[in-house]
């Protein structure tokens, strides 16, 4: 082999390392961007707010059905706007259904993190016992620190809360037994005065009836108990 050959072979072996050399450093310069990118997506993520909508208990084993609007993210959420579709119905009435889709749908300008929006939509033994949509989709659109969010949406399935709301052991519906019977006690109460009045009534007329005229009656005092 000349030394011309020698010299070819020595630049195409130098050329062809130059460009394995590029390439694995293109590669590489390129993974290093996805990564980054990857990463700032994710701290962007990470430091967005996160609205979403829920229909549920007022408190765990309530009959109480509340539509919530709830920021669960670090930071401030901006302009959130809600559609719902069907539109919210309740067995509370038109009107009541009307105002609480009016209340829900119209835009809020701030909601802090971890603060929630609760509003009654309904009973939950009422609701399930009507024919009442039970599938309702919910589409979120908010703002953040870095702009306008991707849309959230989703179906909100009450036929998941059915079963849960059969628990009643709650203080809230401890406090609603409680407040019946105590209610139940003080209308007994009442009924045994009136039976205790009307029957001093009829004692005292009966004295009154057959006493001597110009003779004062004896003093009776009403009975206690």
């Amino acid at each position: 082999m000349d030394e011309t050959t020698l010299a070819l072979t020595a630049i195409v072996i130098s050329v062809l390392t130059a460009l394995g050399t590029f390439i694995y450093t293109h590669q590489q310069m390129k993974a290093a961007k996805r990564a980054n990118k990857l990463t700032e997506q994710a701290q962007r993520e990470q430091a967005q707010p996160y609205v979403i909508a829920d229909i549920r208990e007022r408190v765990p084993g309530s009959q109480l059905l509340c539509f919530v609007i709830e920021n669960t993210g670090p930071t401030v959420a901006r302009d959130v706007q809600l559609t719902i579709d069907p539109p919210l119905q309740s067995t509370l009435g038109d009107e009541e259904a009307a105002t609480l889709n009016q209340a829900v749908t119209r835009k809020i300008s701030v909601l802090p993190p971890k603060r929630q929006l609760l509003f009654l939509m309904d009973v939950g033994h009422q609701l399930f016992a009507s024919d009442l949509p039970r599938l309702y989709t919910v589409v979120v659109n908010s703002s953040g620190p870095f702009g306008s969010i991707e849309p959230l949406a989703y179906t909100i399935d009450l036929e998941a809360l059915k079963h849960s709301l059969l628990n009643r052991e709650s203080l809230e519906w401890s406090t609603h037994v409680l407040a019946e019977e105590t209610k139940k006690a003080r209308k007994a109460q009442e009924n045994q005065a009136d039976a205790m009045g009307r029957l001093f009534r009829k004692v005292s007329e009966e004295i009154e009836a057959r006493r001597p005229n110009g003779d004062n009656p004896p003093e009776i005092e009403p009975p206690t108990g």
